[in-house]
């Protein structure tokens, strides 16, 4: 946050940082020491997290883990807790990855206490720290808030898929009927066969608390989303225009998270983002554990093949590479949800989804490097810095009517100021040789006075 603010600014911080000085560390300046590694590392990871294909990318992993953890559970061993802790922030995959169960058995009930309430506890910490950094430095107090919104969006983007999957299986139990199937022998939390889910005291607050994160989580969200949206709509709007303000423009920043990469007009498109990607996570989880549990990797198939037509449909991203990312990422979790159906062993299952996986970072690669010769044969051809060609072709006949004359008023007014700055240059011309007139004059004037004073006095009393 600091960082992005622009609080602090000292190039040294790092050499300061490194070096083993107690009297440095404690000295004035370790806050902007902190900032200057911050940047550092900002600028590194700035690509990573900023991006739109690392987001399309972390888009696809939430729901590739939500299908591996809804239709193979138990049936393959896919070494990949680390990277679903990166793409969704599941703590407890993070457990996993450290072998933490050895020395704490947790279950899914800690595992949704610690996935709900981490969170908020990040966001209260963030936001007092902006409550803290706008008092002390005010003058980046807007930045700071500009910073501090962004935080907090990134974070909701993380976790929403995965926390709101989390609260939803702590209602699905699985029953398991006797041997003549008469009755049921018992009945058990699916996500974590240990938890029984008869009546009891930890049953029920499970289920309150449950209840009390199904409107924090998958309703909360999508209505900070909206309310964000909604309140910022008209400056949205006109964001392609020149004539904002400074105002107009810091507040734009606050919501440039939800509306960055795509089209003006499809700037909503972030909201049905989460949408999309609950359908895939928590509602196919659902129906695999309640209504339709043959038929929903079925139903998961045909909600991607939808998904994936929409975005064809609705076109919503600025750049033609990040596109075609969405699309081809919606298309490969078709196979994905198919993987388990499919007359395949364990083996093969693990093959495929480390196939799915290569080809989904494989594709990203490819077009990355596209873009990058694309932007550097246009900056050689044109010689110079070449706009977004992608978001021109989305422009109707009108607006491109509107850039072009706008362009060509704007070299009419760089003629007229070419001619002014020339008029202005003749006339200081013209007194520059006034100038050295009136000095040779003067020159010609001293050399026609008296030396002696008698007769200056005269030429005086004759000149009065």
């Amino acid at each position: 946050i600091t960082c992005g603010a622009g609080v602090f600014e000292d190039s040294k911080c790092l050499k300061l940082l490194s070096c083993g000085n107690r009297e440095r560390r404690r000295s004035s300046k370790i806050a902007e020491c902190v900032k200057s590694v911050s940047v550092k590392c900002w600028k590194r990871l700035g690509f990573m997290f900023i991006e739109v294909k690392f987001r399309i990318l972390m888009g696809f992993f939430q729901v590739f883990f939500s299908f591996q953890r809804t239709f193979q559970k138990g049936t393959v061993d896919t070494d990949t807790s680390l990277l679903e802790m990166i793409t969704g922030l599941n703590p407890s995959r993070l457990a996993d990855e450290f072998n933490i169960r050895c020395a704490y058995d947790y279950n899914h009930y800690d595992t949704l206490f610690l996935y709900t309430l981490v969170p908020i506890v990040f966001v209260i910490v963030v936001v007092g720290f902006y409550m803290i950094l706008s008092r002390v430095y005010n003058k980046y107090k807007e930045s700071v808030r500009q910073e501090t919104i962004t935080t907090v969006f990134y974070l909701t983007f993380l976790v929403y898929p995965g926390v709101s999957q989390t609260i939803l299986e702590t209602y699905l139990c699985e029953e398991f009927p006797t041997a003549d199937g008469t009755e049921i022998f018992k009945s058990a939390l699916r996500a974590d066969y240990r938890l029984s889910c008869e009546k009891s005291e930890q049953r029920v607050i499970a289920l309150v608390y449950a209840s009390i994160m199904l409107v924090v989580y998958p309703v909360g969200i999508v209505l900070l989303y909206v309310s964000f949206l909604k309140r910022y709509h008209d400056l949205i709007l006109k964001q392609d225009s020149t004539n904002l303000n400074q105002d107009e423009k810091s507040k734009l920043k606050r919501v440039s998270f939800l509306i960055y990469p795509y089209k003006t007009e499809r700037y909503w498109f972030e909201t049905y983002e989460l949408f999309r990607k609950l359908m895939q996570t928590s509602l196919v989880a659902f129906l695999q554990d309640t209504v339709f549990p043959n038929l929903s990797p079925t139903i998961a198939m045909n909600i991607s093949f939808v998904v994936a037509f929409l975005v064809v449909f609705i076109n919503p991203y600025k750049k033609t590479g990040d596109f075609w990312f969405a699309f081809v990422s919606l298309v490969l979790l078709i196979p994905a949800s198919q993987l388990s159906v499919l007359e395949l062993s364990s083996k093969q299952i693990t093959n495929g989804n480390y196939g799915i996986m290569g080809v989904e970072f494989g594709l990203m690669i490819v077009i990355v490097l596209v873009e990058l010769w694309w932007q550097k044969k246009g900056k050689s051809t044109s010689g110079g810095e070449v706009k977004d060609l992608d978001r021109t072709e989305s422009h109707t006949q009108e607006e491109f009517v509107g850039v072009v004359n706008d362009n060509l008023n704007t070299m009419e007014e760089n003629m007229k100021l070419k001619k002014r700055n020339a008029d202005v240059e003749d006339e200081n011309s013209r007194y520059r040789d006034e100038n050295m007139r009136l000095k040779e004059r003067i020159k010609g004037l001293e050399s026609m006075v008296p030396e002696d004073e008698a007769s200056r006095d005269a030429v005086e009393v004759a000149v009065v």
